[in-house]
């Protein structure tokens, strides 16, 4: 139904209307200036170029209750918000002011509660808001500020009132965001963002990695480990998390990562356990510790708040911080204020309305067409819900609701944001938009990011604004009066970056990384085999086609694990379609990329930019790919862009990866698929019961599937085929594909990773290599060229038996450096239904 008092602005196709409306901001006016001077075309070109720059760097997010659970693309409009220099000093200084008061609220409730005993709050309203965790009492850091990083959503009315709808002190997001889309816009807009003077982000990124490090409790103060926990790669703003972590030079771990020994919190490195000293949490405080806190958490660490009580470790931002984030604390900031620091609020919070109080029920029940509607609890599924957009009988279902939990729900008066210039991708019209600002806290008191991190609704009456929604990011530009004259780098080098290692979850998935890369190239080139096979009209008429095809099947079934299930010339385009590009076929290479892609996700703070940048694409020659049309040219042009993209990846770990542990275990991963699917393919070509294998087209097409014919083909004929053939397939270490390349790769990367094993003895791993290469070395290839042709039945023992080497080898490593951790076991007895 329509919307009452929306306040909404039209979208706006004139450019001359849209220059009018900002007539009372000269900034605005030269921004307008700039605007009509580019062009709608040429703006259409820059949001294009945008789009490619966050393309190549993977910026996403999760949408929640996505069916697929895909990332989506970052979108973000490439009109700035600016904001000028008296402006950004009123907000500023409300910022600090709300951030100095919250800490101090934060720290009574925590203490003494005396704001409590004088009535200045409600005890129901901090009692019974989830984020109010008793466990937390007396937690303390070593610094004055018990709030270290604060967020808060603000909106400006039509009257130009800048109002706080809402603050963020539980592991706010944004920060990340906000630096890529300075990083995009300011490429997009370069002549734009230069002469605007803006202030820049270095400042705050500097000054947050400071205060993370005075953080550190006092006997890790001179060299602290910093951590930064994130619930994971499903998590909505994982990109974020990574690109902080990154940036700040933080060790990026999950829960599962650490562990509590000798009441300290340590990662689970490589190296051993190593302490973590500063924890910046990107988890809700209530799911740290299932120890104390919710019990039926995975993602936190058992013990982590009796390490934070005893000050062996400190949590960023506390635990017990989400009770700030009660939307009904607005209704009591003023007098709060007044008692705190005898000051009036600068910045006010938008009109708030406790419904536990009964004159603020009264008001509400009153005004509901008028209000927004939130529960005390912020849960991603549950939003806002406007009095305005919604029905009579829907509002007396409300009104019932409120008086049957009154103290559960908060109401508060609907703001309309003044609209601001934005580019949808189609037109420059006026849309509402969002701003969240960000403060630190350090010794000389906090400190404010200029800008923030702004987002626009995606249409000019959009009353509810989130990324969930539809929203596009959009950077903000601080207008300095005078050119800044920050001159420092951009991130000295971080006391604390290079503690504790590699964690044993990310050394396992970057080896699972090199194993999934491996598989896809093996099934990309058997693929790309068989289907210019299936398109040589020559290939066709020969006698023995049927059995051609057949037996490149057969190899791609050992390969993939998965049947083609037709061979013959007209149903078998269908079935390698399946194998090519259908996403949701175990072994097909669509769902090995996606595979490879979730792996490199988790661990992409240690992968390259490059490598990122081709990751993005990798699927991209598969999509739209359709299995109707059959056609075995558009498939096999598909599978040889796709296997340009995965070695042009290949290339990009090999040339621009730091050779640290990670990397190794990388290698690890490939040298062993490789050594793998060699064994699979030959078996099947060289060594099977079917017509056509041993035979010399079976070897040139083992000689192809590992790149080795041109070097087959320079030989002269003084060497047997069938001999030649064999060592450059197994034992000539220059063939990037032999066997012997793979097993000399693997002796050499475990030698450079920490040995579990104590003594002068090898580990296991290491004997089974050394049993594997020792048996390739005295291979006796002339043995196996008799008369009679291929001793199949030998060769298939040996490859055979070299293929269980390396499936234990693979166990033997996952054993000794990726040995899993016990999940943490409840001690509340869950009721039954008997109970």
């Amino acid at each position: 139904m329509p919307r009452k008092n929306s306040q909404s602005r039209p979208v706006f196709n004139s450019w001359d209307q849209l220059a009018v409306d900002q007539d009372q901001h000269p900034h605005w006016q030269r921004l307008t200036r700039a605007l009509r001077a580019l062009g709608p075309a040429a703006l259409t070109g820059r949001a294009d170029e945008a789009r490619r720059l966050l393309h190549e760097t993977g910026v996403s997010y999760n949408v929640y209750g996505a069916a697929d659970g895909s990332r989506q693309p970052w979108p973000l409009d490439v009109v700035p918000l600016l904001i000028g220099s008296d402006d950004w000093a009123a907000i500023e200084a409300g910022l600090v002011q709300r951030a100095e008061l919250l800490n101090l609220i934060l720290t009574d409730l925590y203490g003494p509660r005396d704001i409590l005993r004088r009535g200045l709050l409600p005890p129901a309203l901090v009692y019974g808001h989830g984020g109010f965790l008793r466990a937390c009492q007396d937690i303390r850091l070593p610094s004055a500020h018990q709030l270290p990083l604060y967020a808060a959503d603000l909106v400006r009315d039509h009257s130009g009132q800048t109002w706080v709808l809402a603050d963020r002190t539980q592991a706010p997001s944004g920060i990340g965001y906000a630096l890529e889309n300075r990083r995009v816009t300011s490429r997009v807009l370069p002549s734009l963002y230069r002469d605007a003077q803006v202030h820049r982000q270095e400042p705050f990124l500097r000054a947050l990695r400071s205060n993370l490090i005075a953080a550190a409790p006092p006997a890790a103060r001179n060299d602290p480990a910093l951590a930064l926990l994130t619930p994971g790669a499903r998590n909505e703003t994982y990109f974020e998390q990574a690109l902080l972590a990154e940036k700040l030079g933080l060790q990026l771990v999950e829960g599962s990562d650490l562990v509590m020994q000798g009441g300290r919190l340590r990662l689970r490195a490589l190296g051993g356990l190593t302490p973590i000293d500063v924890l910046w949490r990107r988890v809700d405080d209530a799911w740290c510790d299932p120890l104390e806190l919710r019990a039926d958490s995975f993602l936190g660490v058992p013990g982590l708040v009796e390490a934070a009580r005893r000050r062996q470790v400190s949590v960023v931002n506390p635990l017990g911080s989400g009770v700030l984030e009660n939307p009904a604390l607005g209704a009591y900031l003023p007098a709060l204020a007044k008692h705190f620091l005898g000051e009036d609020l600068r910045l006010p919070s938008v009109d708030s309305y406790w419904c536990g109080d009964p004159q603020h029920l009264q008001h509400v029940l009153a005004n509901l067409d008028r209000l927004v509607i939130k529960r005390l609890q912020r849960h991603p599924e549950q939003r806002s819900v406007f009095g305005a957009s919604l029905t009579p009988q829907e509002l007396a279902t409300w009104r019932e609701r409120l008086l049957a939990q009154p103290a559960q729900y908060t109401a508060q008066a609907a703001v309309m944001p003044v609209p601001t210039p934005s580019f949808g991708g189609k037109e420059l019209g006026m849309r509402p938009v969002l701003l969240r600002t960000f403060l630190t806290a350090g010794a000389e008191g906090y400190r404010v990011l200029a800008g923030g991190f702004a987002r626009v609704g995606p249409q000019a009456d959009t009353l509810f604004i989130s990324n969930q929604t539809g929203a596009m990011g959009k950077d903000v530009w601080v207008l300095a009066s005078e050119p800044e004259t920050d001159t420092a780098p951009s991130l000295a080098p971080v006391v604390g970056a290079a503690h504790g290692g590699l964690p044993r979850r990310a050394a396992e998935n970057l080896f699972w990384v090199g194993r999934y890369l491996e598989r896809t190239v093996a099934s990309l080139r058997l693929l790309r085999l068989t289907l210019e096979r299936l398109t040589d009209s020559d290939a066709a008429r020969e006698p023995a086609a049927l059995d051609s095809q057949r037996l490149l099947a057969q190899t791609l079934t050992h390969l993939t694990g998965t049947h083609p299930d037709a061979v013959d010339q007209n149903a078998i385009a269908e079935p390698l379609w399946s194998l090519l590009a259908d996403p949701q076929r175990p072994g097909s290479v669509a769902f090995g990329l996606q595979a490879l892609a979730q792996a490199a996700e988790t661990v992409r703070e240690h992968l390259p930019q490059d490598a990122l940048h081709v990751l993005v694409d990798l699927s991209a020659p598969l999509t739209g790919l359709s299995a109707a049309s059959g056609d075995a040219e558009q498939m096999n042009s598909a599978a040889q862009q796709a296997l340009h993209g995965v070695l042009a990846l290949c290339g990009a770990l090999a040339g621009d990866t730091e050779q640290d542990a990670g990397w190794h275990f990388l290698e690890l991963g490939r040298c062993i698929e490789r050594g793998q699917n060699l064994g699979v393919v030959l078996r099947s070509l060289l060594c099977s019961r079917a017509p056509l294998a041993a035979t010399p087209a079976a070897i040139e097409t083992a000689l192809a599937f590992c790149g080795s014919l041109p070097a087959y083909r320079r030989h002269g004929p003084d060497v047997p085929a069938l001999r030649l053939a064999l060592e450059l397939l197994l034992l000539d270490a220059r063939q990037p594909r032999s066997l012997m390349r793979q097993l000399q790769g693997i002796e050499r990367h475990l030698a450079a990773l920490p040995d579990p094993a104590t003594g002068v003895q090898l580990s296991v791993s290491g004997r089974l290599a050394l049993d594997a290469l020792t048996r390739l070395r005295l291979l006796d290839i002339v043995s196996l060229d008799t008369a009679d042709g291929l001793d199949q039945t030998a060769l298939d023992q040996f490859l055979g038996r070299g293929d269980y080497l390396l499936r234990e080898l693979s166990d033997a490593i996952a054993d000794a450096h990726f040995p899993p951790s016990a999940a943490p076991h409840s001690l509340l007895r869950v009721p039954t239904e008997s109970s």
